[in-house]
């Protein structure tokens, strides 16, 4: 090969490696970040929505929103098809009829939630916004999130957890995000919750005083073992009927404990 022919096939070769990089380089461009924003308010708290609720199923026919940031969702699996959102003056459980909330609904992402066409009811004195369907009260459809649920700015900081005790329960604090100090779990070394079905643990004070810490069998924790020792426990607060219960997001919810 002449001098000629040299110079040329190192030029194409050059020539090709620019092109293809030049492909690459756009193959990895970092896509724009959407900051989603709502045009308009809310007019109502959390509070104020669920006194709303006058027992049954309560439908919500008027133009009320509301707004609150995630402090639950799914991505554990012990949450199941729903989130759950707190303003400053309460927490609400919110049903919805889809999978993988938390890739959506992530926490500390600011929600708007326009009510109109909703219904507030309760399982086991546990209020929930959701569906009427029936007379019953059920999930939002999937098909209707885009209806009743806004998203508003980037996730942020999730609430800090309101402290509280077992025997100063009240139910102001439902649906919030509260932390319990100085607990021990009553059987430690068992599993968070049983393979087969949803699962109630006691977690008791220094005083003897209860708490049901309830854990999926869906939860990705389920098969840790419960440690020994005293610590803090972080969860969402619920009831059913006269007993009070905790549903924690995942293991770092519990600090301070031996394991």
């Amino acid at each position: 090969m002449n001098t000629f022919n040299k110079i040329s096939a190192v030029f194409l070769i050059l020539t090709g490696l620019a092109f293809m990089s030049g492909c690459v380089k756009g193959d990895f461009d970092t896509p724009p970040v959407v900051v989603p924003k709502v045009d308009f308010s809310a007019n109502t708290t959390i509070s104020q929505l669920l006194a709303m609720y006058t027992g049954g199923v309560v439908n919500i026919d008027s133009n009320v929103i509301v707004k609150g940031l995630v402090v639950a969702n799914d991505e554990s699996g012990n949450f199941y098809k729903q989130i759950i959102i707190e303003d400053d003056s309460s927490g609400l459980q919110i049903q919805i009829d889809k999978k993988d909330l938390y890739t959506t609904y992530k926490l500390g992402q600011r929600v708007y939630v326009k009510c109109d066409g909703l219904a507030l009811g309760e399982y086991g004195g546990n209020l929930q916004l959701g569906y009427n369907v029936g007379g019953v009260i059920s999930r939002i459809p999937a098909a209707q999130l885009e209806t009743h649920l806004f998203l508003d700015s980037l996730p942020g900081l999730v609430p800090d957890p309101k402290p509280v005790t077992i025997p100063t329960l009240s139910t102001t604090k439902l649906n919030m995000l509260v932390k319990f100090d100085s607990l021990h779990f009553t059987e430690p070394g068992l599993t968070f919750a049983n393979t087969n079905a949803t699962t109630n643990r006691n977690l008791s004070d220094q005083l003897g005083n209860i708490i049901i810490l309830r854990t999926s069998n869906y939860a990705t924790f389920q098969s840790s073992l419960m440690p020994t020792g005293i610590g803090s426990v972080t969860g969402v607060l619920s009831i059913f009927n006269s007993d009070w219960q905790l549903f924690i997001r995942d293991l770092n919810d519990l600090q301070g404990f031996d394991q």
